[in-house]
């Protein structure tokens, strides 16, 4: 990654601050990666690296000072809570720490110096892995569903690469592009768009705001941003906030991907866009292939609501029957593919598992055109009455029939549905319209209102705690 950027001319930017307003040119880039990688070299040998990633030009340093060093690196969430940082920290025994300045260092680990607005961390000796790491591991991530376990995702350098070439090849991407950084550094999406632009040669506009704020997108115009990217909530928020593209001439370009947006949704700003002489790109992906698999080119998008679309450049997807049943699997073959999970620092040291073929989980099928569209997950399936139900069907059901967000988890012959909208509906309306298509007695279907739906840090509906509430 550091080769192609120390190609770049030295006075382009690369990364702006836009609190600051500070703009660090891609020469000042190279230079504060060298002089990080020295410092780190100089308190730390080669092993395994915790990074609690900010949105800031510090943590996209070091990011790159890790990578150019070969030091294994393991993106984290800066704000993680203390007991799952405790229990990656217990998995893993990383011999360096990259924590925001002002934390209080875990037990176990000495202060050694700071890095801008980092401080370096040191395991005592004792404490710190020593088996042998895989000579290619370069990147751990966490999954959008591992956020109670330790599990990670282990990528190589030509993982990130190939996925950063492809991405700048079907978006287009030129040194002329100046990407928002709208998602989290530790979450795939988001660090693809830090990838894919320091790639091509662009810009990535760093804001502390959030996208509902007023000064995000004053930051957006300031420094005269070209692109957007978000999950489905984030664009169900743009559409009650009655978001308008023409507000922003520099928008060339809105990106969607993070789980299933409302087709209505996708209709709304592929027309909006489009008439603002800007582009919808409609995106499937996963953490296990580095971050994307596949898009919807925009030309297609309005005949193709609902798709994901074409495989990404370099990559292949197909679909394969299971085994006794009428279902197909999503399977996807490319150079982005990870070399399988991590659970413990023992596992680090595993080679190749997965050989560039990803088995997605998600059930599908191709349509006559080379389209794909999902039909649901393998696992968001329930039993009711003996009947297998795909919970993803119901869920869509109930968006599509109602103004609201559902997520739906799996009872003792029940459904538990909560429901999150604008204005209170009538549950029971909504029991007895569900239980209708489902053929199912209202009985069995348990429905809650929440004020919002809980989200993961990648924007998705997060299961795991609506199920602890129905335990609860």
């Amino acid at each position: 990654m550091l080769e192609l950027i120390r190609g770049r001319p030295s006075d382009h930017p690369a990364l702006i601050d836009a609190v600051s307003g500070v703009t660090v040119g891609y020469g000042e880039l190279v230079r504060r990666v060298d002089k990080a990688a020295e410092t780190l070299r100089s308190v730390a040998g080669h092993n395994l690296v915790f990074h609690f990633a900010s949105q800031s030009i510090d943590a996209i340093v070091l990011y790159l000072a890790c990578l150019d060093l070969g030091y294994p690196l393991c993106l984290l969430d800066p704000d993680v809570s203390e007991e799952h940082a405790k229990r990656q920290l217990a998995a893993y025994r990383p011999g360096l720490l990259l924590m925001p300045a002002g934390r209080t260092p875990p037990a176990g680990y000495r202060f050694e110096r700071t890095i801008g607005l980092y401080q370096l961390l040191c395991r005592e000796p004792s404490h710190a892995g020593t088996s042998p790491l895989q000579r290619d591991l370069a990147l751990l991530l966490t999954t959008s569903g591992s956020t109670g376990d330790p599990k990670l995702v282990r990528l190589r350098l030509s993982n990130l690469l190939s996925n950063a070439a492809s991405i700048c090849q079907y978006l287009e991407l030129s040194p002329e592009e100046r990407a928002i950084l709208s998602l989290p550094m530790h979450y795939s999406y988001g660090l693809s768009i830090v990838n894919s632009h320091l790639f091509a040669g662009g810009t990535v506009v760093l804001t502390d705001a959030s996208f509902m704020h007023p000064r995000f997108w004053a930051d957006f115009q300031r420094w005269r941003c070209t692109s957007f990217a978000g999950v489905p909530f984030m664009y169900e928020t743009l559409h009650r906030l009655q978001f308008d593209p023409t507000r922003h001439p520099t928008l060339r370009t809105m990106t969607q991907a993070g789980g299933a947006l409302r087709p209505d949704l996708i209709s709304r700003f592929h027309a909006t866009l489009q008439a603002a002489g800007a582009r919808f790109y409609v995106m499937y992906g996963q953490t296990e292939a580095t971050a994307r698999i596949s898009y919807v080119p925009p030309n297609e998008l309005g005949a193709k609501i609902g798709s994901i679309g074409v495989a990404v450049p370099g990559g292949r997807l197909e679909t394969r029957p299971l085994e006794n049943s009428d279902l197909h699997e999503i399977v996807y073959s490319g150079p982005n593919v990870m070399m399988g999970y991590a659970t413990s620092y023992e596992s680090l040291a595993l080679d190749d598992e997965l050989h560039g073929i990803l088995h997605t989980g998600d059930l599908g099928r191709c349509d006559s055109d080379g389209f794909f569209f999902l039909d649901g997950r393998l696992k968001r399936f329930a039993k009711l009455f003996g009947r297998r139900i795909n919970l993803a069907d119901v869920e869509e059901e109930l968006e599509r029939a109602f103004p609201l967000r559902a997520a739906v988890v799996e009872g003792h012959e029940r459904l538990s549905v909560f429901l999150a909208g604008e204005n209170r509906l009538d549950g029971e309306k909504i029991g007895r319209h569900l239980a209708g298509r489902l053929t199912v007695p209202p009985r069995n279907i348990a429905i809650e209102f929440l004020d919002a739906l809980p989200m993961t840090a990648s924007g998705k509906k997060d299961y795991g705690a609506l199920a602890k509430r129905r335990a609860a």
